[in-house]
């Protein structure tokens, strides 16, 4: 199967999540483009994709306006084949804030018409060594009040990595029996 792998990512952790993504799917001998959505040409040619695995972060409570407008555009072609959404915000990691992480999705989904096969909350990451005093108050305030865990003022990760391999390995067996039944 030929895959396109669409991302936007706004602190870098949905970039790698998108790339370890790709990695994970060319490692079970399937044709993997990766495209970054902040620099996706308007002339590319999504229809010769057999599935779609796109991925986005949360950020003031809405995905990334790229990722939307993408979703807005091609939501017949994504609802035609298989395609995946993978959402990435630490509400999806805060298990008080998971109910919050997931109406993200439905609001993301109610707006662009997409019904994705399979979507995936995922924790994202914290990077300290990034912010600027403001982000780093912001960021302070809504999370660390929350989780206990999280305190202090190192990067952290909290992607589960085999989570979203078990996922992938999920989605690509779907694509193949739904791409085997045409």
């Amino acid at each position: 199967m030929n895959i396109l792998v669409f991302y936007g990512t706004t602190e870098g952790q949905t970039r790698k999540i998108a790339e370890w993504t790709a990695t994970h799917i060319r490692e079970r001998g399937h044709e993997v483009e990766l495209r970054d959505s902040a620099a996706f040409p308007s002339d590319f040619d999504v229809g010769t994709f057999h599935a779609f695995v796109v991925a986005a972060s949360v950020h003031q409570e809405h995905h990334q306006e790229t990722i939307t407008n993408f979703a807005i555009a091609h939501h017949e072609l994504l609802n035609a084949k298989s395609s995946a959404f993978i959402s990435v915000s630490l509400s999806a990691v805060l298990e008080e804030a998971k109910t919050e992480a997931q109406k993200y999705v439905d609001r993301f989904v109610a707006m662009t018409g997409w019904q994705p096969r399979m979507t995936l909350l995922l924790g994202g990451a914290l990077r300290f060594s990034e912010y600027d005093y403001f982000q780093e108050q912001i960021v302070k305030f809504i999370v660390m009040k929350r989780e206990a865990t999280a305190s202090g003022e190192h990067d952290r990760e909290f992607t589960d990595w085999g989570a979203l391999g078990c996922f992938l390995d999920e989605f690509l067996d779907n694509a193949m029996r739904r791409s085997n039944a045409r």
